[in-house]
């Protein structure tokens, strides 16, 4: 079955030149697994870790559960340190928050904290703009 049968119109794309190579048989990331489990469970470890050297958890756990539940989201019932077991739906409601959440966490940063709380929010940045885009 040709993606022109099923009445799809493939444009041009960085594949267009490339024979016997079509997007719809490229590898797809597995979200749960790859994603979700793996990259965000060490994201998770890592925001921990940085904001106790730091002295900012219950900053995060207090901006944490004031979230507000919104079309799409659940706000969490726990706070962050307190959720043991983290489901498929609060992964995907982390990777929409927790940016937002880790910037209100390290506001006004002392002097010997201005470097890494600039950098941080980069970090973490980065891969939840990997898990929008996949």
């Amino acid at each position: 079955m040709t993606p022109e049968s099923l009445g799809i119109r493939l444009g041009q794309n960085v594949f267009y030149g490339l024979n016997r190579v079509s997007p719809s048989d490229l590898h797809k990331p597995d979200m749960l697994h790859t994603v979700y489990l793996g990259l965000f469970k060490h994201m998770r470890d890592w925001i921990q870790g940085f904001l106790k050297k730091h002295r900012r958890l219950e900053a995060f756990d207090q901006v944490w559960k004031t979230l507000p539940p919104y079309p799409g989201f659940l706000g969490p019932k726990k706070a962050y340190r307190q959720v043991t077991q983290w489901q498929g739906t609060q992964m995907r409601n982390l990777g929409r928050c927790v940016l937002g959440v880790l910037a209100l966490a390290l506001r006004q940063p002392g002097s010997a904290q201005l470097i890494p709380f600039k950098r941080a929010p980069g970090y973490v940045r980065a891969l939840v703009d990997c898990n929008m885009m996949a």
